[in-house]
């Protein structure tokens, strides 16, 4: 058996690194534990199959099951979940997703993958539809996205947040989305809303960067429901939007009229501003 000499004591070296170990085993389990997470930060991530749709890497985020039928991805929420959704209790307090678009954005050499998906806790109503169970004139739907890259023969997923707006009317999809890239990484999602009510057209822009709101504003305006366009009172607007790479700027151009109650005459509307992206704060 391998010893050790301490003077006249003569100690068995598994004894001695046995108690060693003891003394030290909190130091050791740290050493171990940091060890393990620095493995786990720098491992490579799992993938996905180059051939899932968004829909398969959906459920698989969303821990659901994928409904043919519907084309949306069935997934059963907290009372948590619940109460952010706006969710009905039923049905085990199911959710549903649907993927609405996939936009991609060209980095470099890279192309970046933005799935757009809405949740909404859907029913089926009396006649049959499959309809969203909140269907008043200002209810909407809850957007979330996912991010992701494709090398050599997988999918990795870069980013996802399953809830950070709500948009549409009656319940539904009435939005349109377009992606905005400003350079150097600031991809901005464009979101157009349109509304009707009380007489007037209104459309809701507004632009997120990684599901955190960046802009927001009323882009188009009119109340013919309230007034002919040569009457007194009556008013419309527009927007267009020029983007800037280099600058990482939006000019955003106005235009329009109103008519003075007054006077009756025309008065036109011709407004211009330009927006940077702060480097620091990511804010306009």
């Amino acid at each position: 058996m391998n010893t050790a000499h301490y003077g006249n004591i003569e100690v068995s070296l598994p004894l001695m690194l046995f108690s060693y170990c003891k003394k030290n085993v909190r130091e050791r389990v740290l050493s171990i534990a940091f060890i393990l997470m620095s493995y786990c930060l720098h491992a490579s991530p799992s993938g996905y199959p180059a051939s899932y749709t968004p829909a398969d890497i959906l459920k698989n985020l969303l821990s659901g099951e994928y409904n043919a039928n519907q084309k949306a991805v069935k997934w059963y929420a907290t009372p948590g979940d619940i109460h952010e959704f706006n969710g009905q209790p039923g049905e085990k307090n199911a959710l549903y997703s649907f993927v609405d678009t996939t936009l991609v954005i060209e980095r470099k050499t890279d192309k970046i993958y933005f799935v757009i998906f809405r949740t909404a806790p859907m029913v089926t109503n009396e006649e049959g539809e499959f309809v969203n169970a909140n269907n008043c004139h200002v209810c909407g739907v809850n957007l979330g996205y996912f991010s992701y890259t494709i090398e050599n023969d997988s999918i990795y997923v870069n980013k996802f947040k399953r809830n950070f707006a709500t948009h549409g009317s009656f319940g539904e999809k009435s939005y349109t989305l377009s992606m905005i890239n400003l350079g150097d990484g600031y991809e901005l999602l464009k979101v157009d809303d349109p509304y009707d009510g009380m007489g007037m057209s209104s459309v809701a822009t507004r632009f997120f960067q990684d599901g955190e709101l960046m802009l927001s504003m009323i882009s188009q305006e009119n109340n013919s429901g309230n007034r002919d366009k040569e009457q007194k009172g009556y008013y419309e607007f527009n927007t267009d939007y020029a983007y800037n790479k280099k600058e990482h700027s939006i000019t955003i151009k106005q235009t329009g009229y109103r008519i003075s109650e007054k006077s009756g005459k025309k008065i036109l509307t011709n407004k211009t501003k330009k927006l940077f992206v702060d480097s620091y704060t990511l804010r306009f």
